[in-house]
């Protein structure tokens, strides 16, 4: 049995998970500068640029462009997560979320199936109100995205990447497969829930317009990431969440979306009881505060990284400071365990005596 660790010391793990996690969600983007430097690669973003009539062939090179501009965008996070995560002994695809954890394939699809039933009707609503009535504007790009043609598999591919294929999956693998689970070791589970949730919301930039479509689209998008994050947290598996993910990322025309409104209702009806269990499964033993420090910080720390781009430099010295701090505490805990099995040898001769 795992006794709890005395408050000072859980207070100095859980400094250094909150150091770890907001400073590599920063620093990430300063080694993604320096890879792109060191292979004198010269990436565009094509979303700022796209059109309602862009071409077939500009379509598939849009969609090599956004997935080499993922790559290094991840690479970056990546290539600071991995190293620490061995250090810390967390080895493997498991340590990512990238397993069934126990589960059957047909139980981990009815979970994501599940999650989008009971968190994604509150966004289906607001897009599908704002067909009949005009609610606010999107940035130009994503609306150029709905205009455009989807009558044509080159949109498909470049959808595939640039929404519930593979941005899905790198986002549940750093947002859920990383940043939750380094949280909820020392925050617990509850905490980690909504501090990645303010974290994943305050770093979609597009919904922030003060109109009611953007603002409703806020706080879906917070129910969604509360909704990833809350499978995840009882299944140990980002597959739910990814599955879900992906499925709520694919486009629909109004009649699909009415739809699936109706359906996700219907089914979340019905599953509710079970949703709610879930729910209270994973904020078990939650404290507010800390629930509340999280998420102010995850949000504060996105929102500050736009008003001052010198918080990239000061991000690379959190992660050095975290580094510090974990090997400061293994380093107790050694002379800790060393110091309990130099006492084990004189208890045993006591109790001969």
């Amino acid at each position: 049995m795992n006794l709890p660790a005395p408050a000072p010391r859980l207070t100095f793990r859980r400094v250094a998970a909150v150091l770890e996690v907001l400073g590599i969600y920063l620093a990430g983007g300063l080694v993604t500068d320096w890879i792109i430097a060191a292979l004198k690669l010269q990436p565009s973003n094509p979303l700022p640029g796209f059109r309602v009539d862009i071409s077939d062939a500009a379509l598939l090179t849009a969609s090599w462009q956004l997935g080499l501009l993922l790559l290094l965008q991840y690479a970056g996070w990546f290539l600071l997560i991995i190293p620490i995560n061995a250090w810390h002994r967390r080895r493997g695809p498991a340590a990512y979320g990238l397993t069934r954890a126990g589960a059957s394939w047909s139980a981990l699809t009815l979970a994501g199936l599940g999650t989008v039933a009971l968190a994604y009707w509150p966004a289906l609503g607001v897009s599908f109100a704002n067909k009949f009535y005009h609610l606010g504007e999107t940035v130009p790009w994503r609306q150029a995205l709905f205009d455009t043609s989807w009558r044509r598999w080159e949109f498909w591919v470049f959808i595939g990447v640039a929404s519930w294929g593979v941005v899905a999956l790198l986002e549940e693998l750093f947002f859920r497969g990383y940043c939750q689970r380094r949280l909820a070791e020392d925050w617990g589970d509850g905490p980690a829930i909504v501090g990645v949730s303010c974290l994943f919301v305050f770093a979609h930039r597009q919904y922030f317009s003060l109109d009611a479509y953007n603002l409703g689209m806020l706080v879906s998008l917070t129910t969604l990431a509360v909704g990833f994050g809350v499978i995840f947290a009882v299944t140990r598996s980002i597959v739910p969440s990814f599955i879900a993910h992906a499925l709520i990322n694919v486009p629909a025309t109004p009649l699909w979306q009415g739809i699936s409104l109706a359906a996700c209702l219907v089914v979340a009806a019905v599953i509710w009881p079970r949703g709610r269990e879930r729910l209270r499964q994973a904020f078990a033993g939650a404290r507010t505060p800390s629930c509340l420090w999280l998420g102010l910080a995850g949000a504060g720390w996105v929102i500050a990284a736009r008003q001052f781009d010198a918080l990239s430099q000061l991000a690379l010295g959190l992660v050095v400071c975290a580094v510090v701090l974990h090997a400061i505490e293994r380093r107790r805990n050694a002379r800790a365990a060393a110091g309990s099995r130099a006492k084990e040898p004189a208890q045993a001769v006591d109790s001969v005596r």
